[in-house]
């Protein structure tokens, strides 16, 4: 009877084994695999957050520049006799990629000088510094003379903590950026004062001034229109 009570103990303690290798070997698989997963999806939440850091870092520079850009374009036409021709004060050259504009600088023993803007395809919006003119045809500027004030994805593109640069279009995704296409177009539109000060609904009046616009060539898209109140319409 005794002996028989023995076995079974004995039995019994063989089947609690504990713990075997084979078991914490798997334990130790799901744990790498959840680990794993975990860093993945780390890595995935900090590139969206530094995607968005440099998308609004991008947003604000273009939106500066062509802030900057329209606010240089109101002295087009500034102290130019109006009798003077419009393509003497103002002209849009190279098919839409620059614009350049005559004005009276701000000096009392200054004479007319010559500003302007240039877009350059998978580059950016330079501007180019006032110099000295007659006309605006005859206004021209070396490489050296002109400022950029936005450049375009693929021109300035963030580079990597280690300094290697961005995957093509990587870093720009859903930011603002001057795009290849964009021209600058001038138009004769109605209503066209800053801010809009008139309302010419009730009583029809001369058209008070030229409309500058920077849009796609085929018209479809435009980032900025800016009023020009210095420069007459001809009717």
């Amino acid at each position: 009877m005794n002996m028989h009570r023995h076995h079974r103990i004995v039995r019994a303690r063989r089947h609690q084994a504990g713990q075997t290798l084979i078991s914490m070997m798997v334990g130790v698989v799901i744990s790498l695999i959840t680990i794993s997963a975990m860093l993945v999806l780390y890595k995935t939440m900090i590139e969206v957050s530094a995607n968005a850091s440099r998308s609004a870092l991008r947003d604000g520079q273009v939106s500066a520049a062509l802030l900057a850009a329209q606010m240089d374009l109101q002295s087009a036409g500034f102290g130019v006799p109006a009798a003077d021709a419009l393509s003497s004060k103002l002209g849009v050259r190279d098919s839409g990629k620059e614009v350049v504009w005559r004005y009276k600088a701000q000096l009392a023993d200054a004479g007319f000088v010559c500003s302007g803007l240039r877009l350059v395809d998978n580059e950016g919006l330079y501007r180019f510094t006032p110099k000295a003119c007659s006309d605006v045809a005859a206004a021209n500027w070396a490489a050296s003379e002109r400022e950029l004030l936005a450049g375009s994805a693929a021109f300035f593109t963030p580079a990597q903590k280690d300094g290697s640069a961005y995957a093509s279009g990587e870093g720009e995704v859903g930011a603002m950026s001057l795009a290849p296409g964009y021209v600058f177009a001038l138009k004769a539109e109605r209503q066209c004062l800053p801010f809009m000060q008139q309302d010419f609904s009730t009583s029809p009046m001369a058209l008070p001034g030229q409309q500058l616009v920077m849009q796609q060539a085929d018209g479809g898209s435009h980032l900025f229109q800016a009023c020009l109140p210095n420069l007459a319409v001809s009717t």
